[in-house]
């Protein structure tokens, strides 16, 4: 028994049909969402591994140590794309980005806002919402894919080439120091699929709420208050484009 006795009260709910209860049951259950790289992810990280496999089975493995070193950034780069990832398509609900970025929810509702307003400045008809998904839509999907072919390509070559010499010479550290190169900028390019959808997020924002700002002068259904702020804070040449509305 409750705390307060519901008997002839009226509670308010939304009606739904048996399909969309089914819906909204799997979001709360967090099985309505996937994250559309993960396979992705995945063949990126099983290069990894592999290549930590071969090195560990050679016969020299510290001749290797700056390639280790290096996929051990990699690895903390893709563990972090991951994290992103997973708060863009929708299955971490409640994660926020490092800078407060919010998940598929608030996301969404500032894409459509951005793309609309974007719209109605330019009076064409453009693509504004994807620029906030990039990580989980195609971009992402590229980067991961022919990243991964990079590793296996040339890093993994490279590795079993190598893999029954037991000491290194200029050749061999002329080379390793190019495959460390690429893994490093490997790293890079993960770590900035993250950077740029956050920015596209702030972008995103700033642009709504400059825009909200810019309605604001357009308003001249308040002479008395917001009109004679706008006559002390407004510049000459707002003050020209308003005269003329």
């Amino acid at each position: 028994m409750g705390y307060f006795s519901t008997d002839g009260c009226t509670i308010e709910a939304v009606i739904f049909s048996d399909a969309q209860k089914n819906v909204i049951s799997q979001v709360t259950k967090g099985t309505a969402f996937i994250n559309p790289v993960r396979g992705n992810i995945d063949g990126l990280s099983a290069s990894i591994t592999g290549i930590s496999a071969s090195i560990a089975s050679s016969t020299a493995p510290a001749i290797f140590v700056g390639i280790t070193g290096a996929m051990v950034a990699l690895r903390t780069n893709l563990n972090s794309f991951v994290s992103h990832a997973e708060r863009l398509s929708g299955i971490s609900l409640g994660a926020a980005g490092p800078s407060g970025e919010p998940g598929i929810n608030g996301l969404i509702g500032t894409a459509k806002t951005y793309n609309s307003v974007c719209e109605s400045l330019t009076g064409g008809t453009e693509d504004n919402f994807s620029k906030l998904f990039n990580g989980i839509l195609g971009e992402g999907e590229y980067v991961l894919n022919t990243r991964k072919q990079n590793m296996n390509d040339a890093v993994l070559n490279f590795v079993n080439n190598n893999s029954s010499r037991s000491s290194a010479d200029s050749a061999f550290n002329t080379e390793l120091a190019i495959h460390i190169a690429t893994i490093n900028t490997i790293a890079t390019d993960v770590s900035v699929l993250i950077t740029n959808d956050n920015s596209a997020y702030d972008t995103a924002n700033q642009t709504i709420r400059n825009y909200s700002v810019g309605n604001i002068l357009m308003d001249n259904s308040d002479p008395c208050f917001t009109g004679k702020l706008l006559d002390k804070i407004a510049s000459p040449a707002a003050k020209d484009r308003i005269n003329d509305l």
